[in-house]
């Protein structure tokens, strides 16, 4: 009687309709139950059998109950969901198939997509869409769809082409069809082949896209030529190839895993500068004066060149750091056309060449502290046996200032004749931390400093100069620096030192490299200039940040894997981001990150403080930690699931 009450019925309708609604964020727990976070301060628990309604990030609205005093959220309907086309396990539930969501154990029902051909198994990696969620009107419970297989639970790549397919990168090399020289392309280069061009790369590159060539004359000035591989001899502008170029923007490099920009054959073959082969390329001559200046006069041209001999950098670098002693370190050649000490000679100047550079750009521009990358070393089954660090050697950096220049030559030609073209910009400070940033420069001293001067790169350079020396304030005032973007007018890149800065020297590699030789070959036969197109600025900066954030997440899932049996461990570490929480942490010796709660720091809550903004955590009235310090940690858990790695000091 009482459940069909029409009185009762409606009395609970009108409770139901006069119980106060709030909104906010799902955050869900590994082991089911959740939060609804409504602001910085205020959170409500989500029980596990309503956990099961929702997904984390999931933005939704509902009411609060209490029972038994204690407060909970229960949700009612969906605002916004977080989970719509997402990566998911393939399981089977007595005899049905279900699909786990990466980092959430709940399952869902779906069905499969006709467009997949593949016999699904349990283990399985698919993309799937959500088409149905509980919280919406009609709807009762998970309903999604598969369209796209990634790869099988049992291969070894699982974690690459789930996290390709996460960030909707391509997975293969571009199909490759042989491609013909294009006819204008040939006929007006210049014949460079008997130029004793050479090539430094690593001992296994094939895609080998720069060489150079150095001579001094009787003033001491250098004289440098230097070959770029040209792929758009071949590749002409809206083909299929220059699309599928346009679309990947850049090569893919990710830990142990490489997806080039152009096909391999392509890449690695025909326009790779090997020794012996007559390759098309776009050259630049230039002089640098015995200050490390660069002259006017600059020479744009395409070419065909013939490298002579292939060096590598470790073999150049033993040879340099020997002071040039033959029988310490003989220079090695993988193959050369051209006796060994004219080669020798070439080296030597490339050298001075480039500690003079290194100089003009300490006084002139800005210079950075090379602190080394890390690279996984992986067995058969794709699991880390190592993890090397590989610091950057003399030869390193003779290749680098030898493209700097020649960037800094292409900038020139593209400010003072064209006008336009492809620029890498950095606007130096981000404004929204202006009032941190004159605040820190107050309290070391610096006053009296007016917003606009922060706007200034002679300003920004005073400032990068005078704090490089201590590790701390150069690191919070790389907390107040803007993102590097791409602009078609010359600005500014602070980061550099440079009032302005284009680059050419990776076609093979990069889209926007590809536009500026374009651009240079129309100017060079008076032809008319095409434009870049704007919006394929933003779209290279977005794939930009889907590759950095693919790199980052293979990386901290290797990390996992390779520390998860070493807890007993003890690691030097450096302070690189202090939160509210806690600090995070980078293991000096391989590069893993770590993050370090209040908790693991000092055993009485209510004694520490952490202050971001200051970039220090006091206990008491004390700075016991900073940004930049160097510390001793040991590990306390590595969750695979999360990929999280949180660490303690020893003596906790």
């Amino acid at each position: 009687m009482l459940q069909n009450n029409p009185l009762l019925a409606q009395l609970k309708q009108q409770l139901h309709e006069t119980t106060p609604r709030i909104e906010g964020t799902v955050r869900l727990h590994e082991k089911g139950f959740g939060f609804l976070d409504v602001d910085n301060k205020t959170n409500y628990f989500i029980p596990t059998s309503k956990a099961k309604l929702v997904n984390h990030g999931d933005k939704v609205s509902g009411i609060v109950v209490n029972q038994n005093g204690k407060e909970s959220f229960e949700p009612e309907q969906l605002i916004e969901s977080a989970l719509e086309k997402f990566i998911a396990k393939v399981g089977f539930e007595n005899g049905s198939m279900v699909i786990y969501p990466e980092n959430r154990a709940l399952p869902m029902r779906c069905k499969v997509n006709s467009h997949v051909s593949e016999r699904l198994k349990a283990g399985d990696w698919v993309v799937a869409k959500l088409i149905s969620h509980p919280l919406e009107e009609g709807k009762n419970h998970f309903f999604a769809e598969v369209n796209q297989f990634i790869i099988s639970g049992e291969s070894p790549y699982q974690l690459w082409y789930k996290t390709i397919a996460n960030y909707e990168l391509e997975a293969n090399a571009p199909p490759y069809e042989p491609l013909e020289i294009a006819l204008h392309e040939s006929e007006d280069r210049q014949d460079l082949t008997h130029l004793p061009f050479f090539t430094i790369d690593s001992e296994h590159t094939q895609d080998m896209d720069d060489a150079i060539f150095i001579t001094k004359d009787e003033q001491g000035n250098y004289q440098l030529s230097i070959a770029i591989a040209d792929p758009t001899a071949y590749i002409l502008p809206d083909t299929e190839l220059d699309k599928l170029a346009k679309a990947r923007n850049f090569t893919t490099y990710l830990p142990d895993f490489t997806v080039p920009m152009l096909p391999k054959e392509f890449a690695n073959e025909l326009c790779s500068l090997h020794a012996g082969e007559r390759r098309a390329a776009m050259v630049c001559q230039l002089t640098v004066d015995k200050s490390g200046n660069l002259l006017d006069d600059l020479t744009f041209m395409p070419a065909w060149i013939t490298s002579k001999s292939k060096l590598s950098y470790n073999n150049v670098s033993d040879f340099i750091e020997s002071d040039f002693n033959k029988d310490i370190a003989p220079l090695q050649f993988n193959e050369t056309l051209i006796d060994a000490d004219s080669i020798t000679t070439a080296i030597k100047l490339l050298a001075e060449f480039t500690e003079i550079r290194a100089l003009w750009r300490k006084e002139h521009a800005l210079t950075f502290k090379n602190s080394g990358d890390f690279r996984f070393q992986l067995d058969e089954h794709r699991k880390v046996t190592a993890i090397i660090k590989d610091s950057q050697r003399i030869a390193h950096q003779m290749v680098e200032e030898a493209m700097v220049v020649a960037n800094q030559a292409l900038t020139r030609l593209l400010k003072d004749k064209i006008g336009f073209g492809i620029f890498n910009a950095h606007s130096g400070f981000d404004i929204k931390y202006i009032d941190q940033l004159l605040k820190m420069l107050s309290e070391n001293g610096i006053s009296n400093v007016d917003k606009s001067d922060l706007a200034s790169l002679p300003y920004y350079i005073m400032l990068r100069r005078q704090f490089e020396e201590d590790p701390f304030l150069a690191m919070r005032m790389r907390k107040f620096q803007s993102a590097a973007d791409f602009t078609l007018e010359p600005q500014p890149h602070f980061g550099l030192g440079f009032d302005a800065y284009a680059t050419w020297t990776s076609p093979i590699r990069k889209y926007g490299d590809m536009v500026n030789h374009r651009i240079i070959k129309a100017w060079l036969r008076g032809e008319a200039i095409n434009r870049p197109d704007p919006d394929q600025l933003a779209v290279m900066a977005e794939r930009r940040k889907r590759v950095r954030f693919a790199e980052r997440d293979i990386a901290d899932a290797l990390y996992v894997d390779y520390l998860a049996d070493k807890m007993a461990a003890n690691y030097a570490a450096e302070v690189v981001d202090i939160n509210r929480g806690g600090m995070r942490v980078r293991l000096v010796d391989i590069g893993a990150s770590a993050f370090i709660p209040l908790s693991l720091l000092h055993p009485v809550r209510d004694e520490i403080n952490s202050l971001p903004e200051d970039g220090v955590i006091k206990i008491g009235d004390e700075i016991r930690f900073k940004l930049a310090d160097q510390i001793t940690i040991t590990l306390h858990d590595v969750n695979r699931e999360t990929k999280r790695i949180i660490a303690k000091l020893p003596s906790c």
